[in-house]
């Protein structure tokens, strides 16, 4: 890309770099042939000096891996964020410190500051910013001095108001709903990612927070995923799962948390990795019998190796400069249960996003030690990857330990931690280049929308993070002509993103993006309108409306465009809304997309509107299914029943009628919803039930930290409960397990569709799970 980088003076070569670090760190084996030889099982399981685990690590060809930080400077850290001074921030918890003492509530986590302060690229300072934690799990460097944490229950923001490094002001943001104190540390929200639309994404947690300058907006979106958030360059989100590789989110989050009566979300969480199990698989260098399932059938392959991920988290999407060229954009996700790293590409198919495992039988950075222990992986400033290495014998929580790792755990002394560890390794390539660290917080407005030209995305992202937070809006003309040239097109996201964030954006800078040539621009440009949108802007609205029918086949401005009619103002948002269903509804992407644009109020007229359409396309249909399904499960007794009259009619298309009733069979009769996502080949593994190996060693704990997260669960519920804008109450019940709609009257008109004989079948299962104040007589 085109880059103003060497105007700050910001490449070295990488020997200068690696060169001056300290002395006794090592390079990886690298095997001569690719993949690796798979090895024996280690006779050792204790401890080791981390010069001794490096040699254990097996990296491609041309990669090196150098120790950056280790104990006692460094302890069981499970996240780190880089700062814009280049100071590296972890968050250490008291995970698994002791299966005599169990607890899930004990206030003895820290966050703390590593820095580099001779130069020679090893950490050799630890300060210790806030401390009596409860197992924090999500940490978000706001500006300096200023982090936001999250620690469940609440999320705080901490402050350092006298410039020591420790924090002195700690204030909540929002209290009671991130999770449970006392809970599963697997089970409680995560995340707390800053993207490129300057929104901030959780895993776990159905909320997306903005930062307002005193805490957050907060849009309900969707909770799903484990462990981790990442994204590419245009802002689309990864979340990993423990036992899958990443999903990626086509539509963000929070569009989908407009509507209550359409819970399907496809865009969301799609599975991109082809049709297949092969981007779950993964290839540890050794056996791994120390795995929670390990007993299972077909967990473990013919040598005794996990053959799938398992305990998955803190993966990163890479866009540094240190690795080789074409590892950029690639996905790096940590497994510790099998002590290694994976590598898979991300790439374009012309339809989505494909994600494909880098290597056929091997996997990116695996070791031969137990206890290398993977938590979670990070770009830095310098554009190499960072791999965080809780370094512990134990990496299942006791609340969900079997039987099965227990006796492997007592079997191997693995309780025994050896104290407080934790590593931090720098992975670079040889034919990489790293970039300088450089300190944002001295640069002026003018520089910093300079560094939204690097080749490093970790500056494009804190350069437009400092500015957005800050609210520099001097750097306002300098976005302005940078979005105007003919820079790269990432530096000119960045731009458009950044003057969304200053809300120093004209109708005139929306027109020209929404007519860009490239569709990521285009895509943004979408989402940045909504406010002119919704206001009524006509020259937006007419630039938006041109584009229906017009995207030269870009799927993401086509899923965008979707997403975002639903903010159109009310003289245009269903007719465009129809037109872009008609267009591309074919697609179950754009489609719930569009969908999820529908006021509540009125997806009856839309789909009264819809019945209207004589002669309707293949995604008019498939509107009309879905809403006949999200009808059947939440409307009102009224507007079921308006549905009911309107299918009934005798004039009625037989299209639209059998699409209407597909829909509430989908609901009423369990029949497959033709809008969901293709199901995964299932993994050939066996019961988990072999004896008594798979019941939970801890059973006590488990029942204690169960109750903690149903009881934090259920709180959350009661408080969205009664700040819930109020629907009428829904006409659909369950009767001992059965749904059943109650209405208030018999719908004579879909009654009467039990003469035909093609229909009678089907309507008289519908009508046998309806009931109302006669029906019985």
């Amino acid at each position: 890309m085109k880059s103003t980088l060497r105007r700050f003076g910001s490449v070295v070569a990488l020997s200068t770099l690696t060169c001056s670090l300290m002395a006794g760190t090592a390079l990886a084996q690298q095997s001569q042939e690719w993949p690796p030889e798979f090895q024996p099982l280690p006779d050792y399981f204790g401890y080791m000096e981390p010069e001794e685990s490096l040699e254990t690590f097996t990296l491609p060809p041309g990669y090196q891996i150098d120790l950056v930080a280790s104990e006692p400077l460094l302890g069981d850290g499970i996240v780190m964020q880089w700062d814009y001074q280049g100071r590296l921030w972890v968050v250490e918890t008291t995970f698994m410190l002791n299966l005599e003492d169990l607890t899930s509530a004990e206030p003895s986590s820290s966050l703390v500051i590593l820095e580099d302060t001779n130069g020679d690229g090893v950490m050799d300072e630890r300060k210790v910013f806030a401390e009596n934690l409860v197992l924090p799990r999500s940490l978000l460097i706001l500006e300096p001095g200023k982090v936001i944490l999250g620690e469940s229950p609440n999320i705080w923001l901490l402050e350092d108001t006298d410039g020591d490094d420790v924090a002195d002001v700690k204030e909540p943001i929002t209290e009671g709903n991130y999770g449970a104190l006392g809970g599963s540390i697997e089970h409680n929200p995560n995340g707390m990612f800053w993207n490129i639309d300057n929104r901030i994404y959780n895993a776990y947690l159905d909320e997306v927070y903005q930062w307002n300058g005193e805490g957050f907006d907060v849009d309900r979106g969707i909770s799903i995923a484990q462990w981790g958030v990442t994204a590419d360059d245009e802002g689309r989100i990864l979340r990993q799962g423990n036992s899958a590789a990443p999903s990626m989110s086509y539509v963000a989050d929070y569009y989908y948390g407009r509507s209550s009566i359409f819970t399907r979300n496809r865009g969301n969480h799609e599975w991109i990795g082809g049709q297949s199990r092969d981007a779950n698989r993964v290839w540890p260098i050794r056996p791994t019998p120390g795995i929670n399932r390990g007993y299972v059938d077909g967990t473990l392959d013919e040598n005794g190796a996990m053959m799938e991920l398992t305990s998955a988290g803190g993966a990163a999407v890479y866009r540094g400069t240190a690795l080789g060229a074409s590892d950029y954009g690639n996905v790096f996700v940590p497994e510790p249960a099998g002590q290694l790293v994976t590598m898979s590409t991300l790439q374009d198919s012309g339809a989505g996003i494909y994600l494909r495992k880098a290597y056929e039988q091997g996997d990116f950075l695996t070791s031969t030690e137990e206890r290398f222990r993977p938590v979670f992986t990070q770009v830095g400033p310098d554009g190499a990857l960072y791999v965080l290495d809780l370094y512990h014998g134990i990496v299942q929580d006791a609340v969900f330990m079997s039987n099965y790792l227990k006796d492997w755990v007592d079997e191997h002394d693995l309780g025994n931690t050896h104290g407080v560890n934790g590593r931090i390794y720098r992975v670079s390539h040889e034919d990489g280049e790293a970039s300088e660290i450089m300190d944002l917080t001295q640069m002026s407005p003018e520089e910093l929308v300079g560094l939204l030209e690097h080749d490093n995305g970790w500056y494009r992202d804190h350069a437009q993070r400092l500015i957005v937070v800050q609210q520099q809006a001097d750097a306002a003309p300098a976005l302005v002509d940078l979005f105007n040239s003919d820079a790269d097109d990432v530096a000119r996201l960045h731009a458009l993103w950044t003057l969304d964030g200053l809300d120093a954006l004209e109708a005139e800078h929306v027109v020209s993006a929404l007519g860009d040539a490239n569709a990521e621009i285009q895509t943004a440009a979408l989402r940045v309108s909504e406010s002119f949108l919704s206001d009524g802007n006509q020259e937006v609205i007419d630039a938006f409306l041109n584009l229906i029918g017009n995207t030269q086949n870009k799927w993401q401005v086509q899923y965008q465009l979707a997403a975002s009619a639903g903010e159109l103002d009310d003289a245009n948002r269903l007719d465009a809304i129809i037109d872009i269903i008609d267009t591309y509804g074919e697609d179950y992407i754009a489609l719930d997309a569009a969908l999820s644009g529908v006021p509540d109020e009125q997806v009856s007229e839309l789909l009264t509107m819809l019945f209207d359409i004589e002669n309707g396309s293949t995604g008019i249909g498939n509107a009309i299914t879905t809403i006949a399904s999200g009808l059947t499960q939440v409307g009102s007794a009224d507007e079921v029943s308006a549905m009911l009259e309107a299918v009934g009619a005798e004039d009625r298309p037989a299209w639209q009628r059998d699409a209407a009733l597909l829909g509430m069979e989908v609901i009423l009769a369990g029949v497959s919803d033709p809008g969901l996502a293709p199901a995964l080949p299932r993994s050939n593994t066996g019961s988990w039930t072999v004896g008594d190996l798979g019941e939970r060693a801890f059973a006590d704990f488990n029942a204690e930290v169960n109750a903690a997260d149903a009881a934090a669960q259920a709180e959350l519920a009661e408080q969205r409960a009664a700040n819930a804008p109020q629907r009428p109450e829904s006409a659909m019940s369950d009767v001992d397990g059965v749904p059943m709609l109650a209405l208030e009257a018999a719908p004579e008109g879909f009654l009467a569709l039990q003469d035909d004989e093609d229909l009678s079948g089907r309507i008289a299962g519908i009508t046998a799970l309806m009931t109302w104040p006669e029906a019985n007589q």
